[in-house]
Formats: C-alpha cells, structure tokens, sequence
C-alpha cells in the first residue's frame, strides 16, 4: 500500500511540476513578496531615520504576511482543482480501474497537497528572508529618538521563530478546505470559483467578529501572528495574546478544521459515482 501511494504521489508532483499555473504563481508570489518589502516601509509602518534603520525582522514581516496572503489563494486554487479536475478531464476512471483502492488515492492527493503548502510556504518565506537579511538590520531593536534598546537581538528573533511557526497550520488548513471543496462538484472552474468565494467571505466575516470569536476560525491566526511580528519589530509590543500562547489555539483550532474538513472530503469521495 505504502508503495502504491508513493507511487501515485510522485505522479501527481510530475503532473504538477508540468502545470504552468505553479511556475506563474511562484513569479507572482515572487513580486508581491518583494514588493511588500520594498514599498509598504516607504508608505505605512515606522519610517527609516539617520539613528535607525529598517530591522531585517520589520521587512520581513512586511514581505512574508502579503506573499502567504497570496499564496493561500494559490493553495486554495490548486488544492479545490486536485479532485475536481479528474473528474472534470474524466481522467478519474481511468485511475480507479487500476490496483489501487480509493482510499490510496485520496491519501496520495492529500500528500500533494501537502508537499505543494511546503513548497509555497517556504519559496516566501525564503524570498522574504534574503530580502530582510540584505536590506535590514540584525541586533536590537532601537529607540530613535532616546536611543534605548526597545528589544534585544535574540528576543526579536525568538519572536520571529514564533510567528513563522504559527502561521504554518492555518495556511495548510486552507489547502484542506480546497480538498473538501474539490469534492463536491465535478468542475475544476466551480470548485475554484467555490473556494475563492468561500475563503474571500470567511476572511470578511471573521474581521467583523470579537476578538475572542476570531480565535475560532483558523483564518485568524497567520494575519495575527505576523501583525504581532510587525509590532515587535518596530519596538511596539510586547507579548503575545496570553489566551493564545496558555491553549496553542494556533495549533488546536487549524487542527480541528482540518479534523473535519479531510474525513468530510473522504467521505463524499468515497460515495462519488466514477461513472456519472
């Protein structure tokens, strides 16, 4: 079994590496990224002085927080077409009349998905990375105008670990709601429509809610994190939501969307009628 679903994995990474669409994401995760970094310093945020000089983790938090944006909605997009775009080309039957079992399939689909929110997650924070290093100051974090040390060289990096760890769970609990999403209509073009839609109104309707309601939708946690990012490296903020760091709801609360979101999709997969 393991060695059919590794099989059928590396498919899947050939057919992707042959889609056009990811090398065109990747360029555009590349620009948005770097134009974060680049423009929102000149126009928003804590501005650059003779006594002080952007901070690496201040551009970066400018670059990585609009370059995941984007790249969610790639996930979101790659993710709600995995299904939906077998059964779309009909390509589905040709595969389930192979020795594989459904349940082979799916778990190899999900391990794409999977390998794909690393590869995006990664190529921005990568990017975000080499830009901040280069352009930014490493070290603490100064006042400019009394010239006192706001936050030391290893907690502003140790915040910086945080954020970024924080934000990984959310992001791949969006590539899951794709899956499900795929799951429920045969065309690759509703599914994504479907996926946008839902994503871009889940995002809407989360900002209207109370703090503490917002800890409840996995949409919450990647902005947050990285806004907090934002504040630390411009001297700010001190501390984390106390409510956040005591539950690790940036762990449990993703988790649990994905809990339901993965079983729910296998579900409606198994049930699906290959020869409709």
């Amino acid at each position: 079994m393991i060695i059919r679903i590794a099989r059928l994995t590396a498919a899947e990474f050939l057919k992707l590496s042959a889609h056009p669409f990811l090398y065109f994401s990747l360029a555009i995760l590349l620009a948005s990224t770097l134009s974060a970094e680049i423009l929102q310093p000149m126009f928003l945020g804590q501005k650059e002085t003779a006594w002080r000089a952007y901070h690496s983790v201040q551009l970066f938090a400018y670059g990585f927080k609009f370059g995941l944006q984007i790249a969610t909605l790639v996930l979101l997009i790659f993710s709600s077409m995995t299904f939906a775009g077998e059964f779309d080309r009909g390509t589905i039957k040709n595969l389930l009349t192979r020795p594989i079992t459904r349940g082979e399939f799916f778990v190899a689909k999900s391990v794409t998905v999977v390998g794909l929110a690393g590869l995006l997650f990664f190529f921005v924070l990568f990017v975000s990375l080499v830009y901040a290093f280069w352009k930014g100051n490493l070290g603490p974090v100064w006042d400019d105008r009394q010239y006192i040390m706001m936050r030391g060289g290893a907690e502003i990096a140790a915040y910086a670990r945080k954020a970024v760890a924080m934000t990984f769970f959310s992001f791949l609990a969006a590539g899951f709601l794709g899956i499900l999403i795929s799951n429920l209509t045969d065309s690759s073009g509703y599914a994504v429509a479907i996926g946008l839609v839902l994503f871009l109104f889940g995002d809407v309707i989360t900002g209207m809610l109370s703090d503490a309601a917002q800890q409840k939708v996995f949409l919450y946690y990647a902005p947050y994190a990285l806004e907090k990012l934002r504040l630390f490296g411009e001297g700010t903020t001190t501390r984390w939501n106390p409510d956040i760091d005591r539950t690790f709801s940036w762990v449990t609360i993703p988790a649990a969307y994905s809990a339901v979101f993965i079983p729910l999709a296998f579900s409606i997969f198994r049930v699906r009628n290959i020869h409709a």
